[in-house]
C-alpha cells in the first residue's frame, strides 16, 4: 500500500537530513561524517487512502563510520500505531560539506527499496534542526550526538535522578496535546513520573505512574509505566551526549515527542586530596538571581565516606548567594595523605572549578574543571617525555563494580599500550599513568592521548602533570 512505501522513505530521508557532523575549517571529507546520532522527527503523513493527514513521530539512530558507510534503525508511531525499520548504505561528502547517500531500506511493513538523499552537514557535529516535505509527508525535527561513542556504551546506570520533561503532539483528529512533568530514575531500572496533560477542548488533568526502564548499550531505550488510575504507558527514548533524553510516546490514538533534561546535573571533582603538603579548594559561582543550596559529598578510595576534619564530616552544605560565590576548603592538615573525590549536583546557574595546591619548598597549583558523573569514556593528552610524569585519578561514581579499559596511542596514532583496572562501587584510585594498569609502560618517553572507557556504568578521569616539584592539571574530554 502507498503508506508503506512513503513512511520509511520519508523517515530515512529525514534521518539523513538531520544527522549532524563535524565541520573542518579546511573543508569536509568522508571522515567529517562520523559517529552515532539520535534523530527525532514529528509531523503529519497521509493515510493509506491518501485522503487525510495523520499525526506522525519517529525516533531513530544513525551511525556513520567516517569511511563512506552508514547504518540506521528507527521506531515510529502513526496515529497511535507503531512499527520500525532498518537501513544500510553508502555516502560521499563534498568539500562544501554536502552529503549524498544511497540507502537500502528494510521497513517492517513493506519491501526493501533504495532511497537517495542529499543533506548539508551541520557545524560542530553536536546538534542540528531541519525538516523535509515529500509527497504525502511533512516532517521536521532535531538530531543530537549520542551519549556513547566508539567502545563506550550506555546502561541503566547512565540515567539517575530527576528529569524534567515536555512532550508535544496530537491526539485523534489532530487535536493539539502537551504533557509536562518529571521522571525520577534510580539508576537501576526503576522510574516514577508525575505531571499534567493539556489537550485542546479538555481541562488540564494530572498524570502519574511508576514502572521500569531499560537503557540499551547503543543509548536507545524504553520506559514502561503503570498509570495511577488505570492503564499503561510506553516511552521510547535516546540518550544524547550531555545526558538529556529524546522522547517518543506511541500511545493509542495520539502521537507525542519531546525532550527530558536532568533537573540538576551531578558533577565530580575527580581528585580531592589534603594532608602531606596537599590541599584542595572547590570554587562555585552562582550566575542566577536566586540563592542556591546544594551538598558536596566526599568519597574515599575504597568507596566509603571520606571525613574532612576541617569540614567536620564527609559532606558539607554549600550556600551560594544570588550572583555570588562560595568556596569549600580542605587545607593541608597533618602528615598523612588523604585522597578520594567529591560529588555534587549543581543547581541551574551554578558552575565552578577546583584548585589543587602542593606546598613543600614552594607552592605549586593546578586547576581543574568539574567533570560529568555519567560519562562512559574520557580522553586526555599525555606527555611523558624528558622529566615529565603524568598522574591519573580515576573514579567509579556508580553503585556497581566497573572495569575500566585504558588505551594509549602515540602522536602518530600507534598504540603504545593497553590495560584494564577494576574499581569497586564508588571507588577511586590515583597513580602514575605508566603504572596505573599493567600494559602501559610503553607511554614512558612518549606523548599522545589516552582513553578510559567502560562498557556499562560510568567513569570519571582527571590528569595531573608533574615536572620536578611543580605540577598542573590535564583536562579530560568527555
Amino acid at each position: 500500500m502507498r503508506i508503506q512505501k512513503l513512511l520509511p522513505a520519508g523517515t530515512i530521508m529525514c534521518l539523513a537530513l538531520l544527522s549532524p557532523v563535524l565541520l573542518r575549517a579546511q573543508g569536509c571529507t568522508n571522515a567529517s561524517y562520523y559517529g552515532t546520532y539520535m534523530v527525532e522527527l514529528q509531523g503529519t503523513m497521509l493515510d493509506a487512502a491518501g485522503t487525510s493527514y495523520q499525526g506522525y513521530a519517529s525516533l531513530g539512530k544513525e551511525v556513520s563510520d567516517g569511511n563512506g558507510h552508514v547504518t540506521g534503525t528507527y521506531n515510529y508511531t502513526l496515529n497511535g500505531g507503531t512499527s520500525k525499520g532498518t537501513y544500510t548504505g553508502t555516502y560521499t561528502v563534498t568539500s562544501e560539506c554536502v552529503v549524498t547517500e544511497t540507502l537500502n531500506v528494510t521497513p517492517t511493513a513493506a519491501n526493501v527499496y533504495t532511497e537517495n538523499s542529499t543533506f548539508q552537514l551541520a557545524a560542530g557535529g553536536v546538534t542540528t534542526v531541519g525538516g523535509t516535505t515529500t509527497t504525502g509527508i511533512i516532517l521536521a525535527g532535531q538530531a543530537y550526538r549520542a551519549a556513547a561513542q566508539g567502545a563506550s556504551q550506555c546502561s541503566n546506570g547512565s540515567l539517575a535522578g530527576t528529569y524534567d520533561f515536555v512532550e508535544f503532539g496530537v491526539a485523534s483528529l489532530l487535536s493539539p496535546l502537551v504533557k509536562t512533568g518529571q521522571f525520577n530514575l534510580d539508576g537501576a531500572g526503576h522510574v516514577t513520573f508525575s505531571g499534567s496533560k493539556n489537550q485542546e477542548g479538555s481541562a488540564s488533568s494530572a498524570i502519574s505512574g511508576n514502572g521500569t526502564y531499560t537503557v540499551n548499550t547503543d543509548c536507545t531505550g524504553n520506559m514502561a509505566f503503570s498509570l495511577n488510575g488505570g492503564g499503561t504507558d510506553t516511552h521510547y527514548f535516546g540518550v544524547e551526549d550531555g545526558g538529556s533524553l529524546l522522547l517518543l510516546e506511541p500511545d493509542a490514538a495520539q502521537v507525542t515527542f519531546g525532550v527530558a533534561q536532568p533537573e540538576a546535573t551531578e558533577s565530580i571533582m575527580g581528585q580531592f586530596v589534603f594532608g602531606s603538603g596537599y590541599s584542595t579548594y572547590l570554587y562555585f559561582n552562582n550566575a542566577g538571581p536566586a540563592a542556591a543550596t546544594f551538598t558536596v559529598n566526599f568519597i574515599a578510595d575504597n568507596g566509603t565516606p571520606l571525613t574532612v576534619p576541617a569540614l567536620n564530616g564527609s559532606s558539607t552544605l554549600v550556600q551560594v548567594p544570588a550572583f555570588g560565590t562560595a568556596v569549600v576548603e580542605a587545607p593541608n592538615n597533618g602528615s598523612i595523605l588523604n585522597q578520594g573525590y567529591a560529588t555534587f549536583a549543581l543547581p541551574p546557574g551554578v558552575s565552578g572549578y577546583g584548585v589543587f595546591r602542593l606546598q613543600v619548598t614552594g607552592i605549586s597549583e593546578g586547576t581543574s574543571q568539574y567533570g560529568p558523573s555519567l560519562a562512559t569514556s574520557a580522553t586526555l593528552v599525555f606527555d611523558e617525555t624528558g622529566t615529565l610524569v603524568d598522574g591519573i585519578a580515576i573514579a567509579n561514581p556508580t553503585a556497581n563494580s566497573e572495569t575500566v579499559t585504558i588505551t594509549a596511542t602515540g602522536n602518530n596514532g600507534t598504540v603504545l599500550g593497553n590495560g584494564t583496572i577494576t574499581l569497586g562501587a564508588h571507588a577511586h584510585t590515583a597513580a602514575a599513568l605508566d603504572t596505573i594498569a599493567t600494559g602501559l609502560s610503553g607511554v614512558k618517553g612518549n606523548s599522545g592521548q589516552v582513553t578510559f572507557s567502560v562498557t556499562s556504568g560510568a567513569v570519571s578521569v582527571l590528569g595531573l602533570r608533574f615536572n620536578a616539584g611543580a605540577f598542573t592539571s590535564i583536562p579530560a574530554q568527555y
